[in-house]
């Protein structure tokens, strides 16, 4: 009998591994890191999302929309515009709604560069494919770019106004906010944990090193009690034998504020690219003049009212098309909140200084 073709049993060397083995020696076995590293990550990941949340907030709310058509808000509007940069709005024929999608190029573009015939796409969220498909295959919309006189069936129920979420440079399609922000977000999640280091490196807490694992329980042990005496208000703490003691900080650690400081800058600046008045970069308001203070506002302006005239603009093109009558305007309820806090600000600062001149009439 021929055994060429007779296989070889191939030995099956897979086995199941014990999870807390790892978990005992402080591994995480699905992420492969330290558990006490992983908690202080999650400090910055969780800060992360709560900015993110903010930053979503101050965006849609920076603007106010109104007579909006029936299935569309101000707050979608502006979602939309966040998360994908752009928008169309259009009309439906065939169950007589308005929409406003995101949108894709079909076929050329004209001389200036500008889109021919766009095609809806769904809206979910950010986009994680550049090549996404039509939201209705073979729905097609021709963009306005100027104001019409003439309104025909054709344009009324086959074209579309585009809208952007700021002005465009030299393509067409624009970096949504929610990608732009991602950089200065990073940064400011980044402050409190370093902060917290700051002061956990400040507080006193030094280095020992130990011959073996016996001393290092006793120091152990030591640190717990020093912790109770503490609390309980005992001020002395009996200690037996000699050890040197090691500060393993080489450097002199930041102060706490100066990161929140940092963290401060770094709002004022995500502010100021939406056009919300701040304070400014580095800039302690206690010492700037009220012209200062306008100045750093007015500076603010420009990336504001960019915003704003883009999509009056907008409103005007869509209501020459289907007399809706829809308006974008400035939120004054955003505006009047920050003039209080500055209003606020300034009375305190005015008392502050008002006790300083009483204490140094006093000193004389």
């Amino acid at each position: 009998m021929d055994n060429k073709n007779t296989k070889t049993p191939v030995k099956n060397n897979a086995k199941m591994l014990d999870m807390s083995l790892f978990l005992r020696a402080g591994i995480n076995p699905s992420t492969g890191l330290p558990l006490k590293q992983e908690e202080l990550f999650a400090y910055k990941d969780a800060i992360r999302n709560e900015l993110g949340v903010l930053d979503r907030q101050d965006a849609i709310k920076r603007y106010k929309w109104e007579n909006l058509p029936n299935g569309l808000t101000g707050e979608l509007i502006e979602r939309i515009l966040y998360y994908r940069g752009q928008g169309a709005f259009f009309y439906m024929k065939t169950d007589g709604n308005f929409y406003f999608l995101p949108y894709a190029l079909v076929g050329s573009v004209d001389v200036y560069g500008r889109f021919k015939t766009i095609t809806p796409l769904q809206f979910a969220g950010p986009s994680q494919d550049e090549k996404e498909k039509a939201w209705i295959t073979g729905l097609e919309r021709k963009p306005v770019y100027s104001l019409p006189y003439d309104i025909d069936a054709e344009t009324f129920e086959n074209s579309c106004v585009l809208l952007r979420d700021y002005t465009n440079g030299i393509g067409e399609n624009i970096t949504p906010r929610y990608t732009l922000q991602n950089g200065v977000l990073d940064l400011m999640s980044e402050c409190f944990p370093l902060a917290r280091t700051s002061l956990i490196a400040n507080c006193g807490v030094k280095g020992m090193r130990v011959p073996d694992e016996d001393c290092q329980r006793q120091v152990e042990l030591a640190s717990k009690i020093m912790y109770n005496n503490a609390m309980s208000g005992k001020p002395f703490v009996p200690m037996v034998g000699a050890t040197d003691f090691q500060d393993f900080n080489n450097t002199t650690a930041l102060k706490g504020e100066e990161y929140l400081l940092y963290m401060q800058a770094l709002d004022n600046l995500r502010l100021s690219f939406y056009g919300i008045k701040n304070g400014g970069l580095f800039q302690k308001k206690s010492h700037m003049l009220e012209s200062e203070q306008d100045m750093n506002s007015v500076n603010c302006l420009p990336a504001y009212t960019d915003g704003l005239d883009i999509r009056q603009d907008f409103c005007d093109k869509v209501n020459a098309i289907w007399g809706l009558g829809i308006s974008c305007e400035r939120n004054d309820e955003l505006f009047q909140e920050a003039e209080m806090l500055e209003d606020d600000e300034d009375q305190d600062q005015e008392g502050q200084d008002d006790e300083t001149e009483e204490g140094d009439e006093e000193n004389v």
